[in-house]
């Protein structure tokens, strides 16, 4: 018997049990997003959110769809919906460029012009151009950013403006879709040329109740 009163060999099953409906949720995900089925894709939802385990979860997702050619409308007009109601568990699994290459597949494509477009953004990801993911064509919405929640990170925080050529620019969040109005546009930062700072804000501390 181990330590906690039981037999590990009686617990590896149960992980060997979940391991393996993680997987098979992935694949469940990808087959769902090629037949443009979103009901089987949300199925699989609660089992990809346990995390990585041994090669099934989000970012398996996104490794998987990124080498699909292509996924029908109703496809990517449902995880367009999902991005913007789920996007910060996304965020939280995938780093950047895994969720970007994932994105490339599964959202609605941009077919517009270049575009100029702003961030707010912590001056420590500015000076490491870890550019997230998403920015706006209103610079008072990148100010907005800049001023709530990056303020507080270490060295402040920067509003960030580019002309982002229309390869780099993965999709355009509609009005429709756009329930705060920011004029979201999702961008994948390795092909943006240049980036400048157009404003600067000092660091404020965290306020405590």
């Amino acid at each position: 018997m181990g330590l906690s009163g039981f037999d590990i060999a009686d617990f590896i099953p149960g992980v060997e049990e979940q391991r393996a409906k993680a997987k098979q949720a992935v694949r469940d995900f990808v087959q769902g997003a090629i037949e443009g089925n979103p009901e089987r894709m949300m199925t699989t939802f609660q089992l990809l959110d346990y995390g990585d385990l041994d090669g099934a979860g989000w970012p398996s997702v996104m490794r998987a769809v990124s080498r699909l050619p292509s996924v029908p409308p109703k496809t990517t007009k449902f995880f367009l919906r999902v991005l913007i109601n789920y996007g910060d568990k996304l965020r939280q699994e995938c780093s950047d460029l895994l969720l970007v290459d994932g994105l490339r597949v599964l959202l609605p494509k941009y077919k517009g012009p270049d575009m100029h477009l702003y961030r707010g953004e912590g001056s420590l990801n500015r000076s490491r151009r870890t550019y997230g993911l998403s920015w706006t064509a209103s610079v008072k919405v990148a100010r907005n950013h800049a001023k709530g929640f990056w303020i507080h990170s270490e060295g402040g925080s920067v509003v960030i403006e580019t002309l982002a050529p229309c390869d780099a620019i993965i999709c355009k969040v509609p009005k429709s879709e756009d329930r705060y109005n920011e004029a979201e546009y999702v961008v994948d930062r390795r092909r943006l040329t240049t980036v400048k700072v157009v404003e600067r804000f000092a660091q404020l501390p965290l306020e405590h109740s």
